[in-house]
């Protein structure tokens, strides 16, 4: 879906969860019902100066105007699920592996995920 419309509808939902009408929310925009309506229509893109308005008037985030990365939102539930059951000293492990991961560059960092895909792998291997 193009991200105008997506807007669009979001703006529509998070005026009509308000009770509010479009000439409401286009005098508090100072602008027109045309303008409103064409926005929650997705024929009009609504600008960061809107969007900041609008945030605030509904009062919710600007993220919530733009669609989520459901893929990236699983795999965080997941990778959080996992974590539940490990002591606090094997997460700071994992983090500092994580940091050190991002603290490397090029074939430096792939030798040093290569060493660990090799240690998983032999441990999976004696098991």
């Amino acid at each position: 879906m193009e991200l105008k419309k997506h807007i669009g509808m979001k703006i529509k939902e998070f005026r009509e969860k308000r009770g509010m009408s479009q000439e409401k929310l286009a005098d508090l925009l100072d602008t027109t019902k045309q303008t409103v309506s064409r926005y929650e229509r997705g024929e009009r893109q609504a600008n960061q100066d809107i969007l900041f308005q609008l945030s605030d008037i509904f009062n919710v985030s600007i993220d919530d105007f733009f669609p989520t990365n459901e893929k990236r939102d699983s795999e965080l539930e997941r990778a959080l699920k996992m974590t539940e059951e490990l002591k606090i000293e094997d997460m700071e492990f994992l983090n500092k592996l994580i940091e050190k991961t991002l603290s490397l560059e090029g074939a430096e960092r792939e030798k040093f995920l290569e060493s660990i895909k090799f240690t998983v792998d032999y441990y999976n291997k004696m098991n």
